[in-house]
């Protein structure tokens, strides 16, 4: 049984500071409308000329939108809704269905040329130049990942259904999906979208592609077309069951069409006009800045702190991700100057290690273990128990004592005076070719004003390890990881509240996906989970780029629709007064498999 509830202006928002564009066809011609609270709309364009098909950047400033005096004289332009610039991209002719890729940089289109329309793609800072992606077959509705290197279309072949093809332009390599037209991707990248005539009836279909399984989530004689996601994972689509052959826009939530409760609420509706195509922006009181990138060989897995204006990254691993030869550990040592924003080199660290953390006190740094070359063992590798500290003014390092054990890929969590390393694991081989190591429970506590270490009796609920922590108003909090074992991991789901007051844990709502080398930190009441690696098959694992927001007063984890500048994960987080800079990281950007060397600043206003 399906339920309607038509909202009309009392409707709560989908989705606060988000924007919504869409399609207008009514008595005013064929315009751009653009809502703020998926209730009410206004028309952000005038006039006689057709103004198809906009989409809106995952930031909300930019839209795209095809313009002219009709089908054989568009243009494709994107419109700054800040400074109402408008860049024309594009000659006159047959252009359509613009969308975004590469936060806002890159747009997709399906452009005609002699007959035939075909998938392409402009990089707005090299604008005028189309890259075209698909052949001779007519192709529409290019629904791209945000690293451009993946795209979702429909293809019309001769005296054939309609496809849906997901394309790998990296590995050229295509899958088809389903049959049907105007294909949407989630904004975490999994579930494909798309409209599909069965039995006589357009309905939405679901296509969930780790799974490799479909859901049909909608079923009335109307047509139900155009289908998007919010951030939230609500679908948005148009229908035109409230007046035949005039569409609304509805929404199904992701728990009515995931599990197939069919309750469907009209958005925006009004009597004698279309609305088409919706589209929506992630959360707008996000920024993300590109800081200087960092210098030197890039590198992912060091240690990092904000310590008195200037953060500092030590070691790390250079080099092709899962090899270990001696030159991919390194010491090296660079300081970033916040208020002149410059990189400097500082005095190495003397073991050349990844995999571990830093805390301060006073002058003073402190790196714990880490993962280091080993040549007697077998596999060459171990990790550390060795305690170093770094005189900030003298620029020196000196050895100040061992671990209570051998540890490396944990976390070091700083609350009052005291540093609490937990999870990670002693990687130093036990026998030849052991690789699974042995995973740590116990949490030892280091009090930096005595150098002395004490052992908790509490115990980690469960061993893990590539994972990240924060501390927020006195407490400390666990984000992913992997479990034990390192040929037969699994990832964690895992969000854990650990109270050194008390010293007991707590089970936080679970993160939407199991994840390893995730990145986290907090702002005010939220907290913040970047990037990461996630598994798309039995054996098949990827980076993603996605920005999660957790709500401390709501508990409740949602995708915030916005982007990291890579796919990536083994970033680190340091806090930068109201903001937070990620660093670094591993990613397998344009086929590529080695770290990166970008620095983003993240705020929230």
């Amino acid at each position: 049984m399906r339920l309607i509830i038509v909202l009309g202006l009392l409707f709560i928002s989908l989705s606060s500071h988000s924007k919504m564009v869409f399609l207008v066809e009514g008595p005013l011609g064929k315009h751009v409308g653009m809502s703020q609270d998926q209730s009410s709309y206004q028309l952000i364009t005038s006039g006689e000329k057709w103004h198809l098909y906009p989409s809106i950047s995952s930031n909300g400033e930019r839209i795209a939108y095809a313009t002219g005096e009709g089908a054989d004289s568009l243009v494709l332009v994107v419109k700054n809704l800040k400074s109402r610039e408008i860049q024309v991209l594009t000659e006159p002719g047959f252009v359509l269905q613009p969308m975004f890729a590469q936060n806002g940089n890159r747009v997709f289109f399906s452009h005609q040329e002699f007959g035939i329309n075909r998938i392409g793609y402009i990089d707005l800072i090299n604008a005028g130049v189309t890259h075209y992606i698909t052949g001779d077959d007519q192709s529409f509705f290019p629904a791209p990942f945000q690293s451009g290197e993946m795209v979702v279309y429909q293809r019309n072949k001769k005296n054939a259904p309609r496809e849906i093809v997901l394309l790998d332009l990296i590995e050229n390599k295509e899958e088809i999906i389903g049959f049907g037209m105007a294909p949407a991707l989630s904004k975490d990248e999994r579930h494909i979208a798309y409209t599909s005539k069965v039995d006589g009836n357009w309905d939405i279909y679901v296509y969930d592609r780790f799974e490799k399984t479909t859901k049909r989530v909608t079923e009335d004689a109307a047509h139900d077309f155009s289908p998007s996601f919010d951030r939230n994972g609500d679908l948005i689509y148009t229908s035109d069951r409230l007046e035949n052959g005039v569409f609304s826009i509805y929404k199904q939530s992701l728990n009515s069409w995931s599990s197939q409760k069919l309750k469907e609420e009209v958005l925006i509706t009004k009597t004698g006009t279309s609305f088409y195509a919706p589209r929506i922006s992630g959360v707008e009181n996000y920024q993300t800045t590109q800081m200087p990138v960092m210098t030197g060989e890039a590198r992912s897995s060091f240690g990092t702190i904000n310590h008195k204006g200037k953060i500092y990254v030590v070691g790390g691993h250079q080099g092709a991700e899962h090899t270990y030869p001696p030159e991919s550990f390194t010491g090296r040592m660079t300081a970033y100057d916040i208020a002149s924003q410059t990189w400097t080199n500082k005095a190495a660290r003397p073991h050349k290690a990844h995999g571990y953390q830093l805390s301060s006190h006073g002058k003073y740094l402190y790196a714990f273990g880490g993962f280091a070359y080993e040549a007697s063992t077998s596999p060459k590798w171990k990790s550390l128990d060795i305690v170093e500290r770094y005189n900030t003014e003298t620029d020196t390092w000196e050895e100040v004592g061992t671990m209570p054990r051998r540890r490396s890929s944990n976390v070091v969590v700083k609350v009052g005076l005291k540093v609490y390393l937990m999870g990670g694991w002693d990687a130093t081989p036990k026998f030849d070719n052991d690789i699974d190591g042995t995973f740590h429970d116990e949490i030892d506590v280091f009090d930096l004003t005595t150098h002395k270490w004490s052992v908790l009796e509490t115990k980690l609920p469960k061993k893990r390890r590539a994972f990240s922590a924060f501390e927020r108003q006195g407490k400390v909090y666990l984000v992913g990881g992997i479990s034990e074992g390192g040929s037969h991991f699994s990832l964690s789901d895992a969000f854990t509240e650990f109270d050194p007051a008390t010293n007991t844990f707590k089970d936080l709502p679970k993160l939407p996906f199991g994840t390893f080398a995730p990145a986290a930190g907090t702002l005010g009441d939220k907290a913040f989970m970047f990037g990461g690696m996630f598994k798309t098959g039995a054996f098949n694992y990827e980076y993603v780029p996605h920005i999660y927001e957790y709500d401390f007063k709501k508990s409740t984890w949602t995708h915030s629709g916005r982007y990291l500048n890579e796919y990536k994960g083994f970033s680190q987080v340091v806090e930068m007064g109201a903001c937070l800079g990620i660093l670094g990281g591993h990613s397998y950007k344009n086929g590529s498999d080695k770290p990166v060397d970008t620095f983003e600043h993240f705020c929230s206003f």
